[in-house]
């Protein structure tokens, strides 16, 4: 008996709603080397489950290394307006 070990794969509109992203997004990932891909045709890009894999823990590991900055966003202090210009 042989042994099969067959890796599910996903076009890119798949991928594209796994990660909920455009399909823009993940050729733009795809093109920049952070998601790996391959050309089956003139039409047709497959990337394996294994690879949407790796990138969803890059994109983890660069997320949760930063130190939150609480100056970034502060709540508008108590009593006061926010100040909305049209």
């Amino acid at each position: 008996m042989q042994n099969q070990n067959f890796e599910q794969y996903y076009t890119i509109p798949e991928v594209a709603k796994i990660l909920k992203k455009s399909k823009s997004f993940i050729y733009d990932m795809i093109n920049q080397g952070k998601l790996e891909a391959i050309k089956i045709s003139e039409r047709g890009t497959r990337t394996y489950k294994s690879a949407i894999d790796k990138f969803i823990k890059q994109q983890m590991d660069i997320t949760y290394s930063k130190p939150y900055n609480k100056s970034v966003v502060q709540p508008p202090k108590k009593g006061r307006k926010h100040n909305v210009t049209a």
